[in-house]
């Protein structure tokens, strides 16, 4: 009776991976399967959306760089500056120089521990619990200087805001990140171990080659683990970092390992960078920016570009001299990444191996569900 109802090899089934999934977070994937092997995969988005960019046309630029924050709930300073920039660059107004140089810092911060959540998201996916625990662990102490910094552990409620930053950074400031990126330099000697598990499960797993990479629109450290060194900070160079050396890590293969080696080793890079803008940043107090009538968005459009953790993020801001944005499109790097991306290389991979691809690619469903 038991051989009468078994299905044969040849059957099709229906299997979803996510949303109620310690692997997928706030995002779903519908599954074809036979057997083992995926053959076809359908991203299913849309349970975290919150409609920021309708909520942008009902406030003013300095409530909106608050709203900012919730765009990617694993960057929101990095988001915080592409909203700045946009409404600075729109306006026509002039941000002090040391603003700028604090900007960056944050930002990197920000990089470092969104990377971190990369880490351990990857881990748990591929069963490295100690992975998981370890890198959670030390971007706690990113989240504890964020808190002196902003007064907020993960929303820090439009701290690099327009025309400047809501306030300057507090004494003892730089002795207190010193001694955070002590602590990042263990982890980053950690990441360097080898590692058999991840290895194991990520070696030669979800390829991805370059000419599909920039077919589907991928960017970041996708886009840079398929062999092309592309990077909004040296294309483009904004703020400060023209002023700045860093490298552009980089990789040939294109496998899940490969993303997870330019993630980590662009977190070598980023403490690198904070060490530069700690020894360059300029002497004095900055004045904090606080809200003013003045603060209205005049007629016309602006396109701002950033590098965030994920890739490029951009703003398309539109004016029509009424004072808030008549149109705010955020185009977060996820989007592409978790759709035409994904659905691209789960075909023909094994079950097994869905949540190494997934979080090889450094999702976000936030910022693609604006």
């Amino acid at each position: 009776m038991t051989d009468q109802i078994r299905p044969s090899e040849d059957s099709n089934y229906d299997f979803y991976f996510g949303p109620a999934h310690p692997g997928s977070g706030n995002f779903g994937v519908r599954l074809k399967v036979r057997g083992e092997e995926v053959i076809e995969a359908k991203a299913d988005p849309g349970y975290l959306h919150r409609g920021f960019e309708k909520l942008m046309e009902y406030r003013n630029p300095i409530q909106n760089a608050v709203l900012s924050d919730r765009v990617c709930v694993f960057e929101p300073l990095n988001w915080n500056l592409i909203h700045a920039e946009a409404v600075e660059r729109l306006m026509g107004k002039e941000v002090p120089e040391k603003a700028k140089w604090i900007r960056v810092l944050m930002v990197e911060l920000s990089r470092i521990q969104s990377h971190l959540i990369w880490y351990a998201g990857t881990s748990l996916g591929i069963g490295f619990d100690t992975g998981f625990k370890l890198a959670l662990s030390y971007r706690d102490y990113i989240l504890d200087l964020f808190e002196n910094m902003t007064g907020g552990r993960v929303y820090p409620a439009g701290y690099i805001t327009p025309g400047g930053m809501r306030r300057d950074l507090p004494n003892g400031w730089k002795e207190k990140v010193t001694w955070v990126l002590k602590k990042l330099d263990r982890m980053v000697e950690f990441g360097k171990l080898e590692n058999p598990v991840l290895e194991g499960r990520m070696k030669g797993v979800g390829k991805l080659k370059l000419m599909d990479a920039k077919e589907l629109g991928a960017t970041g450290p996708v886009l840079r683990a398929s062999g092309m060194k592309s990077d909004v900070r040296k294309e483009e160079p904004y703020e400060i970092y023209s002023k700045l050396d860093f490298e552009i890590p980089c990789e040939k293969e294109g496998d899940a390992l490969a993303r997870y080696s330019v993630g980590f080793r662009e977190i070598e890079e980023s403490l690198s960078i904070i060490k530069q803008v700690m020894e360059q940043m300029p002497p004095g107090r900055i004045e904090p920016v606080k809200p003013k009538p003045s603060y209205l968005i005049p007629e016309g459009e602006v396109f701002v570009r950033n590098e965030v953790a994920r890739g490029e993020g951009a703003i398309h801001l539109v004016g029509d001299g009424s004072g808030n944005p008549y149109r705010c499109k955020i185009r977060g790097p996820s989007f592409l990444h978790q759709i035409p991306v994904l659905e691209h290389l789960l075909k023909g991979c094994q079950i097994a191996d869905v949540p190494a691809i997934y979080w090889s690619l450094n999702p976000c469903p936030a910022d693609m569900d604006r």
